[in-house]
């Protein structure tokens, strides 16, 4: 064979091995993706204290694992007591008014009653009175005086009910009850919140990580202080071109291997696909749209993010932010589904060198 036949051989065998790596390629790519951008993701609850104050005592160190409601730190709680001890003498104070203003009423009910009884009786000794004047029997003048004691007691008796209308507001009725009492014990019930909220425990199950707290510290309401990565859910999150999951629904088989554990290969199933991505979404803030413009050819596909969760408990030695790579395996087809279990092996094989 001439080198000239021997040269042909060699273009026809590389053409023809590029032409089957090719097509490889592209069914792979629809039927059985490969991603090697995915990560071990947890939730990782911020904790934060909901009062300000100067931290006294941290009760916990990095990476810890703590229960629910275990005491993560506490802040001085002086300020706060001194608050709820004024709270409690302002509700005392408004309960002592209270119960002034309740004996004023008393007070005010009997005058009414005294001034209603006061008037039935200067009636009736008026009523005598017109009868004895029509008899001639005593003078006009005693007549008119008795008139105006009738007269004299029915004021006494509008001045007496209006007190007590007086007083009745003043209680709030018909609650019977102070609109200072009221506010008072409101302003109690915040004090104890405030107070109790002093001590900052973990609202779930995880691990403390990255803790720089220390004694001393001042803190402001609401501001983050510790990172609680969360041990009740974990899951994988994968990266894949849009054309990658054509064939993707919730539910497809996954195989993945992970950097920290060469050679293993956990199975998992696609839990969701993400709706969009963050440079998909657009804010109404009255500015006219920007258009992105690229001078490339063939622009980069759009990846978007696919959540799986492993069929097995998470292994502990993976940490958030763990990399993965993620196989997906076609359902039916057989053929592809082979060759996607073993691709996934030879990668999980060289995560023992890279």
């Amino acid at each position: 064979m001439s080198a000239e036949q021997l040269f042909n051989r060699w273009v026809k065998w590389t053409l023809t091995l590029f032409a089957l790596v090719f097509a490889y390629y592209l069914a792979a790519d629809l039927y059985m993706p490969v991603t090697t951008d995915s990560l071990v993701q947890r939730y990782v609850v911020q904790v934060a204290p909901q009062v300000p104050g100067r931290v006294v005592a941290v009760a916990v160190q990095n990476n810890q694992q703590v229960k629910k409601g275990d005491l993560l730190f506490e802040l001085d709680p002086t300020d706060y007591q001194l608050k709820l001890e004024l709270a409690q003498l302002q509700l005392q104070q408004s309960q002592q008014n209270n119960r002034q203003l309740n004996a004023a009423l008393q007070s005010a009910s009997a005058r009414v009653d005294q001034a209603r009884f006061t008037l039935q009786e200067v009636q009736r000794e008026d009523q005598r009175y017109q009868q004895l004047y029509s008899q001639k029997l005593i003078p006009r003048q005693q007549l008119e005086q008795s008139q105006t004691a009738v007269l004299k007691a029915k004021a006494e008796l509008q001045a007496s009910t209006a007190n007590l209308a007086e007083r009745e507001a003043e209680l709030g009725m018909p609650t019977e009850e102070l609109v200072q009492i009221k506010q008072a014990r409101n302003q109690l019930a915040l004090a104890q919140l405030e107070l109790e909220r002093t001590k900052v425990y973990a609202d779930v199950d995880g691990v403390v990580t990255d803790l720089q707290l220390e004694v001393g510290t001042n803190l402001a309401s609401h501001q983050a202080t510790i990172a609680l990565v969360s041990t009740e859910q974990s899951w994988v999150s994968a990266l894949f071109r849009e054309k990658s999951l054509l064939h993707v629904q919730r539910g497809t088989e996954a195989l993945i291997t992970f950097d920290a554990l060469p050679g293993e290969v956990f199975t998992a199933s696609v839990r969701d696909i993400d709706a969009g991505v963050a440079n998909g979404q657009s804010t109404p803030d009255g500015r006219l749209a920007t258009a992105d413009s690229s001078s490339r050819w063939v622009r980069d596909a759009q990846r978007l993010k696919v959540n799986l969760a492993l069929q097995q408990q998470m292994p502990p030695a993976l940490v958030v932010g763990s990399r993965a790579t993620v196989q997906l395996v076609p359902k039916d087809h057989g053929l592809m589904a082979m060759l996607a279990k073993s691709q996934i092996q030879l990668i999980s094989l060289l995560h023992y060198v890279y």
